[in-house]
Order: structure tokens, then sequence, then C-alpha cells
């Protein structure tokens, strides 16, 4: 590799499908999330969208960049596609100001559910018409069957090329997290899919998650236990106290009796506090005040232990993002915002690998 493309060519990237010559895709990995969430959602309608990035040579080869996707606005259904308005492009240039300065259009996304990478004659004739425009790259998906691929237009032939194979990179891309954010899509999910074949990830969080809620059980009722039985203990001692005390006063030949009861008792409780020292690890007091320090330091700790229950612990991997992660954990990237919240996290493309996160309860 020789000092250009060091200079221009990202390292941190992952390839989808085969690589060949003549042209090289890069797409940087938010536009490639936001563009299959937009092929997502409202299932069964076509849509358009605009590819926004730039375009160099490295080595006698083009190199295109899509670092940026603006969803198709104010389409018309004609011909049977839907083709993209002058109110189109004025939206569009209107986000490129507005997100991406310095970038321009440097093709379009035709999202055709059931119909995988079916290049029409109402394709080719609008591409036809709008090659010159900007429009020579074509990103065409099939949401339904799982099906995409890229096409890059031959002026001379007038027919499409298609580009086998392109590379996700991974880099800070403010501007298009920044157009997520207020471009928000809601993917559909079905419900009866969802529900009766969960993912793995999805069996394996239910799992963890039961298992901490069964130990919190645990936990709370071997406090309640113990909070009991100091409880009853401190009773015992206070009637024996009491029981005393009145003795004392009717009659002075009661001392001694009262005194060698006084002593058994306390040998029997000397073997409880033994016995359930040596069970729970927790041990008895003979006087209210340290009772009530004892509940109060179990009360803590119930506390606490309920406080785990608030997230779950997230370890970042490789070409992990928080809208990725979102999407991934929750089905959307709703909770993007709080997830950064939670993680004091100001910039959130600053993800490493092995950074924990901490993850909301749904």
């Amino acid at each position: 590799m020789n000092e250009e493309e060091k200079t221009i060519l990202p390292s941190n990237v992952k390839q989808i499908g085969s690589i060949t010559g003549g042209c090289r895709i890069y797409m940087e990995d938010y536009a490639c999330t936001y563009l299959q969430q937009y092929a997502q959602c409202e299932p069964g309608r076509e849509k358009a969208a605009f590819l926004v990035g730039k375009s160099c040579e490295v080595d006698g080869e083009e190199v295109l960049f899509i670092s940026g996707v603006i969803k198709g606005k104010y389409t018309v259904r004609r011909g049977g596609m839907t083709e993209l308005t002058e109110k189109s492009w004025q939206y569009a240039d209107k986000q490129l100001k507005m997100y991406f300065e310095g970038l321009s259009v440097i093709g379009w996304a035709y999202i055709q559910p059931g119909f995988e990478d079916y290049l029409s004659d109402s394709l080719m004739d609008y591409q036809r018409r709008y090659a010159k425009k900007g429009l020579s790259l074509l990103f065409l998906n099939d949401p339904t069957e799982k099906v995409s691929s890229f096409f890059k237009w031959d002026e001379e032939g007038e027919s499409f090329n298609t580009v086998k194979g392109y590379l996700v990179y991974y880099e800070k891309n403010e501007g298009m997290h920044e157009y997520m954010l207020d471009n928000k899509l809601k993917t559909v999910v079905k419900e009866d899919t969802a529900s009766k074949d969960p993912t793995t990830d999805e069996k394996i969080t239910r799992t963890v998650r039961s298992t901490d809620n069964n130990r919190t059980r645990v936990r709370s009722a071997e406090q309640k236990r113990l909070s009991n039985l100091l409880g009853s203990v401190s009773f015992v001692m206070l009637l024996v106290c009491f029981v005393m005390g009145a003795g004392l006063i009717r009659s002075d030949e009661r001392i001694n009796v009262l005194e060698h009861e006084l002593s058994l008792l306390q040998n029997d409780m000397e073997g409880v506090q033994s016995v359930f020292a040596s069970q729970n690890s927790v041990p008895v007091t003979e006087t209210s005040t340290q009772a009530t320090s004892a509940e109060t330091t179990t009360a803590v700790t119930t506390t606490e232990a309920n406080k785990k229950d608030e997230y779950v612990s997230y370890t970042v991997e490789e070409g992990d993002t928080l809208l990725k992660i979102c999407k991934n954990e929750y089905g959307n990237d709703d909770r993007v915002e709080e997830i950064m919240e939670l993680n004091d996290i100001d910039d959130p493309s600053r993800l490493y690998v092995g950074m924990e996160l901490k993850l909301p309860q749904e």
C-alpha cells in the first residue's frame, strides 16, 4: 500500500461480500445502519434515499466514500416505481447544508420489497435521465428477502455494472449522527415472530435477569428472617428485665432465684447466638440499640441489591455503536440518549472495545 492509500483509505473496516476491481465503495457504519433502518420501516412500500459522500482516485481506481444517507421525501409514484421529485432534491440540498457540509450527493438507494435486486425498465429509464445530476451509483435493497447490491452507471454503454462487495468503515461521523437523532425511524417488528422465536441473546438476557431476581428474593427472605429473630431476642431481653424489676420490688427473697434464671437464660441466648452466627455470619447482639443498627445495615444492603436490577452490564465489541447496541438490545434506537445519560457519555462515537456499559432494563 502506497502513502496515498495510507492517508486516504480507512483502516478500521469490515468487508461485505467479495471485493473486485474497477470501483471500490466504502460506507460509514452510521450511514449503513440508518439505511438498513430506512429499508425496514413501513414494510411493503417502495422508497428512495440519497447517498451522500465524495469520490476520489487511488492508484487509478475510483473510490467512493458514502458517509451519509438522506431519506427521500416528497416522492411520487410514476411508471411503476417511486421517483424523487424536484422538491425531494430541494430537501436533500437543505439537509446537505445542515448536516453534511463539504459533501455532495454521489448516488441513491432504492428500496423494493419482494423484488430482490431486479433492475426494472423503469429504474433503467429513471437512471438514464438523472445520471448526470449525481445519481451514478445505485444501492438496490430488498428488505423482505434481505438482498442488496451496488450498481455503477456506465454512461458510454448506458447500462449498469454490478459492483461486487463493499467495505463498512468506522470513524467519527457527527453529521450523520445528528441527522439520525433528528430524523428517527420506527422499525416495525412482528409481535408473533418476536415472541415465539426469541434470539439467543434475548434468551440469555432473560435467563440472567431471572437468576438475579431469584437471588434477590433469597437474600431478602434471609434478611427478613434475621430481622425477625433479632426482634424476638430483643423482646425476650426486655421481658426478662421487666420481670426482674417487678420481682425485686415485690420481694428481696426472689433476687437469688431471678439471678439464677437470668444466668440460665443468658447461657441459652449465647448458644443461640453462636449457632446463628456460624450459619449466617451475622452476630446476634444483646441490646435493642445494636439490633436496630443491624436492621439499618440490612435495609441498606437490600436497597443496593435492588439498584443492581435497574441495569445490566454490556461489554463493547468491535464494530459496536450506541445505535447498533440499542437496536440489538431493544429492537429500536429510542433509548440511545438514556444509555448515554446512564453512562455519562458526551460523545457517542468514542466507544472502544472492552468498554463496560450500563444498559437500562426493558
